[in-house]
């Protein structure tokens, strides 16, 4: 399962006042700064129109108040010659910024940190705890899969997994609860002609919906319920 890469710089208010001010001094051939544009002030601009990906507008915000994070990071890929980058178009993107532009900038002031990129792999404990990725496992082995959680036994290992993230503090978006239910890669693919419902194989996209839309919820009831009745 492939997931966006992330790129930051940490520094002091200094460091990052003179990186959104003197990175342009990097800029190789290939990547241009576009023209000030009032509405993007806010932003570093880095404009790639080499050949070896599609052009795009790597963005990275740095508003007034941005400095006390302690660093910026890159918030969007955006194309413009076409509609929309896929993952691996956005990944070879950032790699490119990261290799002609953050790591020489990187190496050339020492008061800027470049952390990352990333990798482009989906790793569940960038999410959730150990435990909690292990009692999802446990639910999705002994699952029926066409059923989803409504079998008494399935629902008590899926309660069991939502409250251990809850507890954790640690928790899975929709989008991101979705598709990893979903990655054959991890989970296993349904051979054709195994007709059972249960097994180490990944969900459908109708059930990996279904479960990840009934987390969404739980969660949100039980984060509301430690905050208001246990003041959490």
């Amino acid at each position: 399962m492939h997931v966006y890469k992330e790129l930051s710089f940490v520094g002091n208010k200094p460091g990052l006042d003179s990186l959104a001010k003197n990175i342009y001094t990097v800029f190789p051939m290939n990547w241009i700064k576009p023209k000030r544009n009032q509405m993007l002030k806010d932003y570093i601009l880095a404009d790639y129109v080499g050949d070896q990906a599609p052009h795009a507008e790597v963005s990275i915000y740095y508003g007034k108040d941005t400095w006390r994070d302690g660093y910026v990071k890159v918030c969007n890929i955006v194309p413009l010659q076409k509609n929309q980058l896929t993952i691996e178009e956005y990944n070879q993107l950032l790699d490119l910024f990261y290799n002609d532009i953050a790591k020489v900038y990187g190496q050339t002031h020492d008061d800027i940190k470049v952390v990352g990129p990333s990798s482009g792999r989906f790793n569940p404990l960038d999410y959730i705890s150990e435990s909690a990725l292990n009692k999802l496992t446990l639910f999705c082995n002994a699952a029926n899969k066409s059923t989803g959680s409504s079998h008494p036994c399935d629902e008590e290992r899926w309660f069991d997994f939502i409250c251990q993230t809850v507890d954790d503090g640690r928790v899975f978006d929709y989008d991101t609860l979705s598709k990893f239910l979903q990655d054959e890669e991890y989970w296993g693919k349904k051979e054709k002609e195994f007709l059972g419902v249960i097994g180490q194989f990944a969900w459908s996209e109708e059930n990996a919906e279904e479960l990840a839309s009934e987390y969404d919820n739980y969660v949100r009831i039980l984060q509301y319920y430690k905050k208001t009745r246990l003041g959490e």
